[in-house]
């Protein structure tokens, strides 16, 4: 097998079609858990195929439409792993890919079992959700998936975008609105060359597939200029000695270079650090960075305040917490100059703690740094 093959992998059976083959894909039965007789079964089935895209299925994901500050994706996604708990009904370290409205995730550890039982195979090329599969397959309206015995899974795609994806229990939808491997694996190869943001990764499988990336690049323009060399000197015969040392010196090529890339490599890293310092303190000496926002509601609020959660979605914070009377704070902190418009975020609960009466708030304010306002009508 010379050709790259593409994997969807669902809750019991993993299908697989080579690149540009016709007809039905084989299917595999596999324990998610134990991954390697699955990639003995295929081996078999293969040989040894030039490289793997993967396609997640639905049963595997969890889904989340989180409310993202308006930021380039790639940032996003960082976000979305930092805060991986947060936003899904995940405790550990989290796979996350997301093209902007709807994320998806599932448990690093897992799927790096996969990828790492699949690499002693072949290259894995791309890792992408069924979804993003059929998003940039073209696949636009409603499809059904696979979402695990028992389940039902269904996704909305409008312009190579995914509008909606859920998991319900029950049976699948029509079979002939059904999306299958035949229909995916054009947007998984799609996704292989694509920006990694909507790839279904971890942070370390992120830098491995940059790496991979970057060494494949370096190998190309390294075949390119010898192959071109080797057909200038081909013209003429006399030139044969020649011949034998460029290809010698096209195989040691990438070896040479190793040392400049990786230097590059270092002084590109170093070179974010310093902008992402410069920025935090810029930031930092705002009069609405967090920091100095949070020592302002310290000063201003009352003693018997307890605050739970500071946030900011890029436009107002909201503070959650409770405090001996809690109606009392939104005046108190709409007197103060830093605050304003501020308001309730939510009603007020009332309970007794420890003997004492205490009632809840979630206060919504913006400060006079991000958005000037009058006071008074004047």
């Amino acid at each position: 097998m010379s050709r790259p093959v593409c994997l969807l992998l669902e809750a019991d059976v993993v299908h697989a079609l080579p690149r540009g083959g016709a007809g039905d894909a084989v299917r595999v039965a596999w324990d998610p858990s134990a991954p390697a007789p699955m990639v003995d079964a295929l081996r078999t089935q293969f040989g040894a195929p030039t490289a793997l895209t993967v396609i997640v299925g639905l049963a595997f994901l969890e889904i989340a439409e989180p409310q993202l500050p308006p930021v380039p994706n790639d940032a996003r996604v960082r976000m979305l792993q930092r805060d991986s708990d947060r936003y899904f009904a995940l405790r550990d370290a989290a796979a996350v890919a997301t093209d902007g409205t709807i994320a998806f995730a599932m448990p690093s550890a897992l799927l790096t079992s996969w990828v790492d039982a699949l690499a002693t195979w072949s290259p894995v090329r791309a890792v992408v959700t069924v979804a993003e599969a059929a998003a940039l397959g073209g696949h636009d309206g409603q499809w059904a998936v696979d979402a695990g015995p028992g389940s039902a899974g269904q996704l909305t795609i409008r312009d190579h975008r995914v509008q909606s994806a859920r998991r319900t229990r029950g049976r699948r939808a029509d079979a002939d609105r059904t999306l299958r491997i035949a229909e995916l694996a054009d947007g998984a190869w799609r996704a292989s060359a694509g920006t990694l943001d909507r790839q279904l990764l971890d942070a370390a499988m992120r830098e491995r597939v940059q790496r991979q990336r970057s060494r494949r690049g370096w190998q190309s323009m390294a075949f390119a200029a010898a192959s071109l060399m080797l057909l200038a000197w081909s013209l003429d015969s006399r030139r044969e000695r020649e011949l034998v040392a460029l290809q010698r010196e096209a195989q040691t090529l990438e070896q040479s270079t190793a040392g400049a890339r990786a230097a590059l490599e270092r002084m590109r890293r170093t070179e974010g650090e310093q902008t992402a310092i410069a920025g935090a303190a810029r930031r930092a000496a705002l009069a609405d960075a967090p920091p100095a926002v949070l020592a302002r509601l310290g000063a201003v609020l009352p003693r018997d305040a307890f605050m739970q959660r500071l946030e900011w979605n890029g436009t107002e914070w909201r503070i959650d917490g409770s405090a001996a009377d809690a109606a009392a704070l939104v005046p108190l902190l709409d007197a103060d100059d830093l605050f304003v418009n501020v308001r309730a975020a939510a009603p007020s609960m009332r309970y007794v703690e420890n003997g004492r009466s205490r009632s809840s708030f979630a206060i919504v304010f913006q400060t006079s740094d991000e958005r000037p306002v009058t006071r008074g009508g004047q």
